[in-house]
């Protein structure tokens, strides 16, 4: 187990802690959070969300350069490097 983040599910008031290895998406649905995904493998943009923070994004491969600058991130696939806020 390695670092440990707060994300909060800003639209949802959840906060939880999640590991650094464990995706958004996974973290948001186990504490009851309604959240939109699909595919879960960064391919089709379902989960896609505004985040503030630091989350990787390196599975994410179908959303944009532009996307990512605008502060948007595919939930199903990103694990936080920070703490996070997530409109959701």
């Amino acid at each position: 187990m390695g670092r440990t983040y707060r994300v909060t599910f800003v639209r949802s008031g959840v906060t939880v802690e999640v590991d650094e290895e464990e995706r958004v998406l996974v973290a948001g649905l186990r504490a009851g959070v309604a959240l939109a995904s699909s595919c879960r493998q960064g391919m089709c943009k379902t989960c896609m969300v505004p985040v503030e923070g630091i989350i990787d994004q390196s599975q994410a491969y179908i959303i944009s350069d532009q996307e990512l600058a605008a502060g948007y991130a595919l939930i199903c696939v990103g694990r936080p490097r920070s703490d996070l806020r997530v409109d959701a």
